[in-house]
């Protein structure tokens, strides 16, 4: 167990954002539906549809992105159309093509590189070619690599794709594997793209998103019939004659690229493909398998699922596809996968996760029976600045750039305390317990709509404005591990708060041991927290972490806006009034920029930037991330949210009565208890082995 408690660097600055008042109602599902926004990518909305149903259904679906890049192995891309890994193509995502003669039918699709476009200026908001493409870059390059290595990757059909020949079922809709056969270039709106020509790999497979009553193939596959070819005569290189007006060059390194029949094309709009380059097909290897299955393996993975620790692996992390409606399922719950599809009851249930201590820690580390050796590197400007013993515990103290009021208390546990009645060891393991409402949660401000937290969150008490919509459930509805939990974190705060005190840190603020809120995360394999700083207006100074399970690391840097005076990491947002305070970059540059910014123009505003960019060094705080270390850990932060600043109705969630049983006094004879603990046990095996006593004697002779 570790128990540590932060104080914020720093008073908020006036006009800091405050939590928005948010009404969450008792009964609040553990797993929310996506929350709608205004502009999105990742649930497309589409005008009225006018297009026939598609002849049949997809083998793998998805209602939002996330569901799909968290399922299969082949696209795993958050944003962007192509996933690529290690110089291979893996899948591609066909959406709104707004480039000139996109083209998918039953067996054949073209498509484009994506990069250059940019939304128009005419007031149509249509999005034009306003750039080259680079020539061979590492999508072209990864393609030609499926080529030569004949590797067919899966398609999936996005519901904004307005040349598909029928209507949308789905969001996201897994069609078939094609096969990459032809890379050519071509012009659009005066620039250069990267086209790709795809054919279906299995023929005879039905194509579901054509319309319903479309042809069915029939005989065998004519691999002879092909386009006619000509040769240019400048470059010399032999080509299709891909276009029914005539013969283009397509080397975008020719003098005579993009001409037709040797003349440099003008309205290359009128332009159609030839139907005979689009009806010959490609004759691939006999025996080729793609390397993805369209449907993943599904659960149960040959018994792995057995190992008490596997709900914590990032295997069980992963989403599954419903076998009975084939839609993905991300894992939302700690419980396992439950399938959202409307009529749909299928559940996948994990064993309980049975975690102890020594089984997600090293074999030979385990806990220490004495006071714990600390083993945290410590990097300047953070300094270690005492160590103190108050009983079983050690408590470390750590100085933040000498600034008075921003300490980061850590009260270092060990065996003898985690194994007391009710200690960590016993909070560790009833972590899996369904009434914290562990669950990953919807953020608010994603790029793609209903991306949730990688780690599972839950909150007890007054509202806490996190970055994703976590419901709020009142104390009274907690389980007891929770208020146990709370009760050790109010004795470190105290601890913290009288050394406070004989350091003369006056708090501006209400008394900080009241705390009336906690916050749950669960942070399973490879996980962590990205930088923030619980500095927030609407916060008490005094914050306490109880931390279960591996171990973790804490980074800490100074926030950007202080140190480089700028919200990002460019000079369109430096701002010339942010105050700057004590090891901030560069503050001579900073004071001879602030006087002269707002007379500068554009380009003077980036080289003096660019200068002080070039000082930056070291690491930085007062914000800070915390990265898991090992395969699970849990995290339990106690605040003081003020009253306040919370809708009256939700008051009563941050309640709870601490009676004389409830409070925790540090367990300071833990070293004593747990030495007789093991006389005890000794005592009992000697007890069974009488002749034990002889050997013993022998021994010591």
């Amino acid at each position: 167990m570790n128990l540590e408690r932060h104080t914020q660097a720093m008073p908020p600055k006036k006009g800091a954002r405050k939590p928005a008042k948010r009404s969450v109602k008792e009964g609040t599902p553990d797993v929310e539906p996506p929350q709608k926004k205004r502009k999105s990518n990742g649930q497309v909305k589409q005008p009225r549809e006018t297009r026939p149903f598609p002849q049949g259904v997809p083998p793998v679906w998805a209602l939002l992105r996330g569901d799909l890049t968290e399922t299969v192995d082949y696209f795993r891309q958050r944003q962007g159309g192509v996933q690529t890994n290690d110089g291979s193509f893996r899948g591609s995502l066909l959406a709104n093509d707004y480039g000139q003669r996109p083209y998918l039918d039953g067996e054949l699709v073209l498509t484009r590189a994506g990069g250059g476009m940019e939304q128009s200026k005419d007031g149509t908001k249509t999005m034009r070619q306003k750039k080259n493409q680079e020539p061979f870059g590492s999508v072209v390059q990864s393609f030609l690599g499926n080529v030569a290595n004949f590797v067919a990757c899966p398609m999936i059909l996005s519901s904004d794709c307005r040349h598909a020949p029928s209507r949308p079922l789905f969001p996201y809709a897994v069609m078939a594997h094609f096969k990459p056969v032809f890379h050519w270039y071509e012009k659009d709106d005066g620039f250069r793209v990267s086209r790709f020509r795809w054919e279906k790999f299995d023929l005879g497979e039905e194509a579901w998103w054509m319309p319903q009553g479309s042809p069915v193939r029939s005989g065998p596959v004519d691999y002879a019939t092909k386009a006619a070819r000509q040769t240019c005569s400048l470059c010399l290189k032999s080509q299709p004659v891909i276009f029914t007006q005539g013969f283009v060059c397509l080397d975008q390194s020719c003098g005579k690229f993009w001409s037709l029949n040797g003349k440099a094309l003008v309205n290359d709009d009128r332009l159609t493909y030839n139907p005979t380059w689009l009806a010959e097909r490609t004759e691939w290897p006999q025996g080729i398998r793609p390397p993805f299955a369209l449907r993943p393996q599904p659960l149960p993975l040959s018994g792995a699922e057995k190992d008490p620790t596997f709900a914590t692996m990032r295997a069980a992390y992963k989403g599954i596809v419903c076998p009975l409606c084939r839609s993905c399922i991300a894992r939302q719950r700690l419980e396992g996968w439950f399938c959202a599809t409307e009529g749909c009851q299928f559940e996948y249930l994990l064993p309980p996760i049975n975690i102890n201590i020594k089984s997600i820690s090293d074999a030979y580390a385990g806990q220490f029976d004495g006071h714990g050796v600390p083993n945290y590197e410590v990097k300047a400007p953070v300094s270690l600045k005492e160590t103190v013993f108050l009983q079983p515990w050690r408590i470390l103290t750590y100085d933040i750039m000498g600034f008075p009021d921003c300490l980061v208390k850590q009260f270092h546990s060990n065996a003898a305390i985690n194994g007391r009645p009710g200690g960590a060891d016993e909070l560790l393991a009833g972590m899996a317990n369904p009434a914290l409402h562990l669950a990953r949660r919807v953020m608010f401000q994603a790029v793609v709509d209903g991306t949730r937290t990688n780690h599972f969150l839950s909150n007890f008490g007054l509202p806490y404005k996190f970055s994703a919509d976590v419901p709020s459930f009142a104390f009274s509805q907690a389980p007891s591990m929770v208020k146990n939990a709370l009760h050790k974190m109010i004795w470190a705060g105290g601890i913290a708060a009288e050394d406070i005190a004989s350091r003369d840190i006056k708090s501006k603020d209400e008394p900080p041991l009241r705390f009336n809120e906690v916050l749950i995360l669960g942070y399973f394999q490879d996980q962590a927290i990205g930088y923030h700083d619980d500095g927030e207006g609407w916060l008490g100074p005094t914050i306490v972490t109880f931390s279960l399970g591996s171990n973790a690391t804490m980074t800490i840097r100074m926030k950007p806006k202080y140190y480089l005076g700028t919200t990002g990491n460019n000079c369109m947002t430096y701002d010339p009034t942010q105050e700057m305070i004590e090891g901030c970059v560069g503050p001579d540059q900073r004071r001879f920029m602030n006087e002269h910014w707002d007379n500068w123009t554009d380009t003077v505003q980036k080289a003096e930037f660019t200068k002080l960019k070039k000082m930056r060094h070291g690491v930085l705080p007062p914000v800070h991330q915390i990265s898991n270390d090992g395969r699970l850990r849990y995290a339990l932060t106690a605040r003081h949210v003020k009253p306040k600043e919370v809708d009256a109705a939700q008051l009563y969630k941050g309640d709870y009565v601490t009676t004389p049983q409830d409070v925790y006094y540090g367990d300071m004879d833990a070293f004593e208890l747990a030495d007789k603990e093991r006389a005890d046990e000794e005592a009992a095996w000697m007890a069974q082995y009488p002749a034990a006593d002889q050997l013993a004697e022998k021994g010591s002779e």
